[in-house]
């Protein structure tokens, strides 16, 4: 469905510049300083030609804020790195959050609480040896 919308969009566009294009036939003669003036062609030409120039001069500039943007994100990126690595150099183990500390401890440990009939004290023992 979304491929019959765009195909609909595009004929609309190229029969909007076709009919343009028809109904701007009419030769003109541009006079510029100096009594220079240009060969005689269609005024749709020059309409197209300024769309063109316009869209290709837009790109240029958007070209441009995209090179700043990588650059921007870069930098970011690597203060970014350095304010983690120093938030873990700063912080205790003890201070983890309880999702890390589930990850740290290995497999064999957790069944071993789940069998046991004393898993409350084990539990207990763990948290006096993190803390």
């Amino acid at each position: 469905m979304k491929s019959y919308i765009k195909a609909a969009g595009l004929i609309l566009i190229l029969l909007f510049l076709v009919t343009f294009g028809i109904k701007n036939n009419h030769n003109i003669q541009l006079n510029y300083y100096f009594e220079y003036r240009t060969p005689e062609f269609p005024l749709y030409v020059l309409a197209y030609g300024c769309a063109v120039l316009g869209i290709f001069v837009g790109m240029l500039i958007g070209i441009t804020g995209r090179f700043h943007q990588r650059k921007k994100v870069k930098v970011l990126t690597k203060l970014n790195d350095e304010l983690k690595a120093k938030i873990e150099k700063q912080t205790p183990k003890a201070e983890k959050p309880e999702d890390q500390k589930s990850l740290d401890m290995p497999s064999e440990d957790k069944a071993d609480d789940k069998t046991d009939d004393e898993g409350s004290e084990k539990d207990v023992d763990k948290t006096q040896i993190i803390s």
